[in-house]
C-alpha cells in the first residue's frame, strides 16, 4: 500500500463480480452526505445549529464506452437492467489497486442507463440512487472501507500478516463486499481480525462471510456485522477452499 496523491487512471470498477474497469471512463461523484437537522433554539442561540440526520450515499454516474459482449456480460447489459447493484470502487495510490487502498462499496439501485455520443465514441452512463432499500447494510453510513484482496487468483488458506487501517480497534462493526470474479467451484471468503498483527493472531470477524458459493459464475454480495461488535485494529482475507482449486476475487471492509 503506498500512500499520497494519485491519478484517476489506477481507479477501479466492479459490479456483481464483473470488472467493468477495461471500459469504464469516470465514475462519481462518491457521495457521503448528510440530511441537516435544524436544532436551533433561537430564544437562546446566537447562530443556527445543526445535528446530522440520515446519510445519502451514491456512487453517482458510471460512464463508460458502449459494450454488448454476452459473455462475459457487457457494460449494456449491466446498465439498462434496473435493479440492485454490490458496486466497489477501488481507487490505486500511484498504482493498480493494492491491498490497504481505500474503497467505496455498497448495495445500490440502478435507476438506468443513457446511451449517448461522446465525441464520436458511442459510451453510456449507468446511474445509481442511494442504499438500495433491501440493502442489508442499511444500518450503516459510512461506505468507505479498505481493500483486502487486489482483484487476483488464489489457490490456498492466507497466512500473510493483516493491514492496520485505522490504527486502532473500533466497536461499532461494519460490512464486509466480496466480488467473485471467477472460479472453478465453491469457495467461502470472508474477513479475519486482531489485535497483534501476526498469523496466529487472527480470527474470523462474525457475520464477515460470503458463505460457501460456487465461483463458477461471478458473484457479489455484502454480509453484516453487529452494530455493536468491536473490530480489532488488524484486517484480513481468508479463503476456505470447498470444491474449488482456485477462485480470483477481490474484497474489502467497511468499518461502521
Amino acid at each position: 500500500m503506498a500512500t499520497g496523491r494519485t491519478l484517476d487512471k489506477y481507479k477501479r470498477v466492479y459490479i456483481d463480480g464483473y470488472d467493468v474497469s477495461g471500459n469504464g471512463r469516470s465514475i462519481g461523484p462518491l457521495t457521503l452526505e448528510y440530511e441537516e437537522a435544524d436544532l436551533t433554539a433561537p430564544m437562546s442561540d446566537a447562530v443556527k445549529g445543526y445535528l446530522r440526520n440520515h446519510a445519502q450515499v451514491s456512487p453517482g454516474v458510471f460512464n463508460a464506452v458502449f459494450d454488448n459482449s454476452t459473455s462475459p456480460l457487457g457494460i449494456y447489459a449491466i446498465a439498462t437492467t434496473q435493479a440492485s447493484r454490490n458496486v466497489l470502487v477501488a481507487q490505486g495510490i500511484r498504482a493498480a489497486p493494492a491491498q490497504g487502498d481505500p474503497v467505496f462499496a455498497g448495495y445500490f439501485k440502478n435507476t438506468g442507463g443513457q446511451l449517448l455520443d461522446d465525441g464520436g465514441a458511442v459510451v453510456i452512463n449507468m446511474s445509481f440512487a442511494g442504499w438500495a432499500s433491501e440493502a442489508a447494510s442499511l444500518q450503516f453510513a459510512n461506505p468507505w472501507g479498505v481493500l483486502l484482496h487486489a482483484n487476483g487468483a488464489e489457490t490456498a488458506v492466507n497466512s500473510a500478516v493483516g493491514v492496520d487501517d485505522r490504527g486502532a480497534s473500533t466497536a461499532s462493526g461494519g460490512y464486509f463486499m466480496w466480488q467473485g470474479i471467477a472460479g472453478n467451484g465453491t469457495a467461502t471468503v470472508k474477513v479475519q481480525h486482531a489485535s497483534t498483527n501476526s498469523d496466529g493472531s487472527f480470527a474470523d470477524i462474525t457475520g464477515a462471510t460470503s458463505g460457501s458459493l460456487d465461483y463458477s459464475t461471478p458473484r457479489a454480495g455484502i454480509a453484516v456485522t453487529s452494530t455493536a461488535l468491536t473490530i480489532n485494529r488488524y484486517l484480513r482475507w481468508q479463503i476456505v477452499l470447498g470444491t474449488a482449486s482456485t477462485v480470483t476475487f477481490l474484497c474489502a471492509f467497511m468499518r461502521n
